[in-house]
């Protein structure tokens, strides 16, 4: 299998995106989980404050909105072209 420059660029773009939208979730679960929930061994799921969720919304969002930019500008990206 022969690995073009658009293909490391999808896979780049994606890993980017990915990473980002983890960091993201990561930051909201960190500042608006509920003080004192959870026991420690895992077996009480963590939860979110109200402003958490839609926090976390906008992050699922925002991801969204980011892979279709992204898609459009790979779609019209010239590859072949130098």
């Amino acid at each position: 299998m022969e690995i073009d420059r658009k293909l490391v660029a999808e896979l780049a773009v994606s890993a980017i995106s990915v990473v980002l939208f983890v960091g993201a979730a990561y930051v909201v679960s960190q500042n608006y989980a509920i003080p004192g929930n959870g026991a420690g061994n895992g077996s009480v799921s963590p939860a979110l404050q109200p402003e958490g969720g839609l926090a976390m919304v906008g992050v699922i969002g925002l991801f969204v909105l980011l892979m279709a930019v992204a898609g459009l500008i790979m779609y019209r990206a010239d590859f072949d072209g130098e």
